[in-house]
């Protein structure tokens, strides 16, 4: 399958969706046989899933994918059309992404739309359910083990970026507090593009990859932190505010040479104010913050050139070698000598 025959293989019903649409009445996906049922003090009935339950009934209903999924640490599936979900919660991460038409979801008691282009992160043990959808109504459903969602991706995408750091924690408290989060991303090409690259790949059997998988949802993740930022700057913006992540970039943009002053002058801050403002929104200074940036520049350079140490330094914006010697052992550790031969084969 490539990227141009998803929307057909989605689009096309499958035998659970046909049966669905001909009853002619609501159907609710039933599952009382595999997950085990709690109460709520609202004497609700929720159901429970299992990621593992989840996993078998994959393997189950396609043993062919069994060599593909068996210690599998994301599930990607559609969504049923012509149906609703029961009340339920689950032990896993579940992104939801809007391919066609729009649908409503009921989180912890209050309905939420969302759109073509549109993508939601549950939690674990978030209370919901999915409303009835219809044929246009094409959702994708994303399972994901907490420790992938935590570990493989979004550690990886703020491993060297100040700003992608930040966004990271942003939305992760954000989801800690709210227990979900969803993000507009319907001008995103680049996001449609990788969930078309990812489903072609998954539902492949004789591409799946579980290497090219990983790599589309660090490009999904990147996008959904690019659309995190954009939509906060523009949230401050009306209110006539500046947004600590467009600060954070500006920094790391200028890391070689700006001054607290030069960032102070670019957004109109008193330059008291700025540091204040960086050290309460960031817990770091903005000298703690420069210097993080410049040596995670350094780092790069060290296991990706050949470049000389001095180079290396004064590009990073250390004109004082033995200085940024000191620096580089107090925070790795190690010499940048030994960082590189640590790093490099």
């Amino acid at each position: 399958m490539n990227k141009k025959e998803v929307y057909h293989f989605l689009k096309r019903l499958t035998p659970r969706e046909l049966y669905f649409k001909e009853s002619m009445i609501d159907k609710i996906e039933d599952n009382s046989n595999q997950f085990d049922i709690y109460r709520t003090f609202n004497g609700e009935n929720v159901y429970r899933y299992t990621f593992e339950k989840h996993l078998g009934n994959f393997m189950e209903k396609d043993p062919q994918i069994s060599k593909n999924l068996e210690n599998s640490p994301l599930l990607i599936c559609k969504h049923n059309r012509f149906s609703y979900t029961p009340l339920h919660s689950h032990d896993f991460i579940e992104l939801n992404y809007v391919y066609t038409g729009s649908l409503q979801i009921n989180i912890n008691g209050q309905t939420v739309t969302l759109c073509k282009g549109d993508l939601c992160i549950l939690d674990t043990d978030v209370i919901h359910q999915i409303l009835n959808t219809t044929e246009n109504d094409i959702l994708v459903n994303i399972l994901m083990k907490k420790e992938y969602f935590t570990t493989n991706m979004l550690s990886r995408l703020a491993s060297n970026s100040i700003i992608s750091q930040f966004i990271v924690n942003s939305i992760s408290e954000a989801q800690n507090y709210d227990q979900y989060i969803i993000f507009n991303t319907q001008e995103s090409e680049q996001l449609f593009d990788a969930f078309n690259g990812l489903i072609a790949c998954y539902f492949d059997k004789s591409f799946y990859s579980t290497d090219v998988i990983n790599a589309y949802m660090i490009i999904i993740f990147s996008e959904l932190l690019k659309s995190y930022k954009k939509e906060k700057s523009m949230e401050l913006r009306k209110a006539n505010h500046h947004y600590i992540g467009d600060v954070l970039q500006f920094i790391e943009e200028h890391y070689g040479d700006c001054s607290l002053s030069d960032v102070a002058a670019k957004f109109s801050f008193n330059t008291s104010y700025l540091s204040r403002y960086i050290k309460s929104s960031t817990g770091k200074s903005f000298v703690a913050i420069v210097q993080e940036i410049r040596l995670n520049h350094a780092c790069a350079l060290l296991k990706n050139s050949n470049y000389s140490i001095e180079y290396i330094s004064q590009q990073v914006g250390y004109n004082n070698v033995t200085f940024f010697y000191q620096k580089f052992k107090e925070t790795y550790q190690l010499t940048p000598n030994e960082f590189r031969k640590l790093n490099t084969t």
